[in-house]
């Protein structure tokens, strides 16, 4: 049969075949390693009170974070995107202090913290574990609320900690799967080939299968209060995701702001942002 093919037509075969297995281990190993950005911003520049902070993830990684108290007894979790750090989400944060202490930390391969791979929301899951295990020692916390952004949306919803009472998810994914098959989406026949050795990487990396890891799952078993937001216009992650996620619980609160893409919900809507968060972490965490 081999004997029927021009050579020429075998050769390009292979020549696509070892495309797409070296261009997408390239990516997938560039993804789980992004490298770490450098903190633009810190609580003693903004002037607000903190303290450093070090602990550990459930799994035993060192994790760094700060700790800013505020005007309650509450405390909100505040955590970063892909692939920033804490202190990207620090100015975001900040209109919390009003009514709430605020603790923010780096994921495990970011910022400060230790780690070589992100697992972009499967492992995480320990390091918020890890968070609420650290407040749990302090007596200044009270209640503890999470508020994730992206990466740290999808944790939130992933996360089983029964010590978490109320959650803001924003922009976050429904499943890890769709979001490969987002990332590839304009590589048209080549892509199932490129999602399916995503996933066999994923395996043999981490013992996982990117399917798994499903906030839309999880959202499904939770009976505690959680408010969705995602921006209509987000081209990074699909306002659709939000959408599946209300879906799969219909007792949580869903809010698509029309203007945004990834990253500008809060920016764009800065007033109605901080009274809809604020109201609904008052009304949950009392």
């Amino acid at each position: 049969m081999l004997n029927l093919i021009p050579r020429n037509t075998i050769l390009i075969l292979l020549y696509i075949v070892l495309f797409i297995i070296i261009f997408s281990f390239f990516t997938f190993y560039m993804s789980i390693r992004p490298g770490k950005w450098p903190a633009h911003f810190t609580p003693e520049i903004l002037d607000l009170e903190y303290e450093n902070v070090a602990f550990k993830s459930s799994d035993g990684l060192k994790l760094k974070g700060w700790f800013l108290p505020g005007k309650g007894n509450n405390t909100i979790i505040v955590m970063h995107g892909y692939p920033t750090n804490k202190a990207d989400v620090l100015p975001f944060s900040m209109f919390l202090l009003e009514k709430f202490n605020v603790f923010l930390f780096d994921f495990r391969s970011f910022g400060e913290s230790e780690g070589k791979y992100t697992t972009a929301g499967f492992k995480e899951v320990n390091d918020l574990d890890g968070a609420v295990s650290y407040l749990k020692t302090r007596e200044d916390t009270g209640n503890i609320g999470a508020l994730g952004f992206s990466l740290g949306g999808a944790v939130a919803i992933m996360n089983k900690n029964e010590n978490i009472d109320a959650i803001v998810s924003d922009s976050a994914y429904s499943n890890l799967n769709n979001m490969i098959e987002s990332m590839y989406r304009n590589f048209y026949f080549l892509k199932p080939p490129f999602v399916l050795l995503t996933r066999i990487y994923s395996k043999l990396f981490f013992g996982i299968d990117i399917k798994d890891v499903s906030p839309a799952t999880d959202i499904k078993k939770k009976n505690k209060s959680i408010f969705i937001i995602h921006g209509k216009k987000d081209r990074q992650i699909d306002a659709n995701e939000a959408q599946i996620l209300y879906n799969a619980n219909k007792k949580t609160e869903l809010w698509i702001v029309e203007n945004a893409g990834h990253g500008q919900t809060y920016a764009l809507n800065k007033e109605e942002y901080e009274n809809r968060v604020l109201g609904f972490f008052e009304k949950n965490l009392s």
